[in-house]
């Protein structure tokens, strides 16, 4: 008896664990791929059928330019299973991710490897660090910096050539080192890594420029090194049909004015509202004995109704705190944004910090300023100012390019200069990040930006 006992509580534990696997992967899912799901679950459960409704898909905005890659994080109990839901379009980062089987790696840097793949920008780069790499993922992945540069060395090594380089130099110096050894290579190599910035495009006077600036080449040797770097990619993603921002995006959330301040308001068209069929449960319920196979339907109706509530409701508590803790965003701009982790929204919200990223994962936000994903509002802290508040590296950069655009462009800040300013403002940071920053923006330096 005993046994039996027990035998019984294991199956109900694994049961309960296999629910929450589920409905993991529901809440990770985006609109479109829910929208699959529920779909099938009507095709395969006579007693759901949609609620009626008037409602209209929002309108179409205008893109941000923040919106950049979809995250699809992987972890935790559906890691094995997650790669199923990977969309099919000929987009880099389906492409990428079919690529990890065709290389020799183990299953834990395969596994590193997808995870990197989906911090990569709309251009192909890895702009975000080690550190905020491992910051911006669930600590019970436990990624040390060892797993992420192992990672970024294999997806460096995947097509397109370029890929999750940090800027132009790198990508530009990474697919030249794919192509036969030569002296234009060698040349180009060179032009790259010292002279790029001083190019003018399209100027046909660029090698005999160059021709002083290195004396080992001559300049037909210049000219065929420079044909040579204008036949590369600029971007590693270009040509993939994420490269421009796509118009049948629509957002989850959309964020308003009111009296008292920004509040959040779902955007129904993008949550699928299903219901059981009264009529066949009726039936059923009049029924002396019913089928197995109808009591598993009528439990797994249930089941699918309460993932849709526990999804829809998940996503509009962070986008609650989202928005709580991002006000001066919504008022002001990308000038406004606070520091803001993914643990703490867990923290507040009572989940766990994998449970966020989940949420978060390909949601979008609408608001008067455009359409961003949720995950842009979660930035790592970068300095500290002048009066101990964190001050969030998206700030920073937004600082750095309004000291830019209203630069004298005949005498364009120097990176020692914008050091200056940004201290000036209480924002202490080196001249070093100051350059990183730039790059990360695709800013040229103060020669490049000369008029």
């Amino acid at each position: 008896m005993s046994s039996n006992h027990l035998h019984l509580k294991l199956r109900q534990t694994q049961q309960l664990s296999q629910n929450l696997q589920y409905s993991l992967r529901v809440l990770q899912m985006s609109g479109q791929e829910i929208e699959r799901e529920v779909e099938e679950w009507l095709a395969d459960n006579p007693l759901l059928e949609r609620v009626a409704t008037d409602d209209a898909p929002l309108e179409a905005g205008r893109l941000s330019a923040a919106i950049s890659q979809t995250h699809r994080n992987v972890g935790g109990d559906d890691a094995e299973n997650a790669w199923e839901n990977i969309a099919k379009e000929d987009d880099l980062y389906a492409y990428l991710h079919a690529q990890v089987c065709e290389h020799p790696l183990s299953d834990v840097e395969a596994a590193h490897v997808h995870i990197l793949i989906d911090f990569l920008d709309e251009h192909g780069y890895l702009t975000e660090s080690v550190d905020e790499i491992i910051e911006n993922t669930p600590l019970e992945w436990m990624l040390s910096e060892e797993d992420i540069e192992q990672a970024i060395e294999n997806l460096q090594s995947f097509d397109p050539a370029g890929i999750a380089t940090t800027n132009l130099e790198q990508s530009l110096l990474h697919q030249l080192a794919r192509l036969p050894a030569s002296l234009e290579r060698r040349c180009a190599a060179q032009i790259v890594q010292s002279h790029l910035s001083e190019l003018k495009q399209g100027n046909k006077q660029n090698a005999t420029f160059l021709a002083k600036k290195l004396p080992d080449y001559d300049v037909e040797t210049i000219q065929a090194a420079l044909e040579m770097i204008g036949e590369l990619n600029p971007y590693p993603a270009y040509g993939f049909v994420n490269n421009d921002p796509i118009s049948y995006i629509n957002p989850e959330i959309i964020v308003k004015e009111g009296k008292n301040g920004w509040y959040v308001q779902s955007n129904d068209a993008m949550f699928p509202r299903i219901e059981i069929n009264s009529e066949l449960t009726d039936i059923l319920n009049q029924t002396e004995q019913i089928d197995s196979v109808w009591k598993e339907k009528v439990a797994e109706a249930k089941q699918k109704l309460d993932i849709l509530t526990l999804r829809k409701s998940t996503i509009m508590r962070i986008a609650e705190y989202l928005v709580e803790k991002q006000q001066d965003f919504f008022d002001f701009g990308e000038i406004g944004l606070v520091p803001m982790l993914l643990k703490e929204c867990a923290q507040h919200l009572n989940l766990a910090e994998s449970t966020i990223s989940r949420a978060v994962n390909q949601k979008y936000l609408s608001c008067p300023r455009g359409i961003f994903p949720m995950r842009y509002f979660f930035s790592q802290t970068a300095v500290t100012g002048e009066d101990d508040e964190g001050i969030s590296q998206n700030v920073i950069k937004a600082v750095m390019v309004q000291l830019i655009d209203t630069e004298d462009k005949s005498r364009p800040y120097s990176d020692n200069e914008l050091m200056k300013l940004l201290q000036r403002q209480g924002i202490n940071i080196s001249r070093r990040t100051v350059a990183k920053y730039r790059d990360l923006l695709h800013i040229a330096s103060a020669s490049g930006r000369k008029n």
